[in-house]
């Protein structure tokens, strides 16, 4: 666990460099959006929504993962009572 806090505290060192050496302004067009902001600003913002979108697709899998233990529980309970009545 102690890693990951040493991880996080690295890259928020790097980030806050990144910012101090580039305060430029950026402006991005996305369909008919158009939004202006620092390029500090703007990389943060694209690498949190890629790890809220990696985060959601992984709680997705982990729901499917949890309902189809379940049913193999049921199935494994079914053929338990099935066996000893025989």
């Amino acid at each position: 666990m102690q890693i990951y806090l040493i991880l996080a505290v690295i890259i928020a060192i790097f980030i806050f460099i990144f910012s101090l050496q580039n305060p430029f302004p950026l402006i991005v067009h996305f369909l008919n959006w158009e939004i202006q902001g620092s390029m500090t600003l703007i990389l943060i913002s694209t690498f949190i929504a890629g790890i809220l979108t990696s985060y959601f697709v992984t709680i997705i899998s982990k729901i499917k993962r949890i309902r189809l233990i379940a049913r193999q529980k049921k199935q494994i309970e079914t053929l338990t009572k099935e066996n000893r009545e025989k």
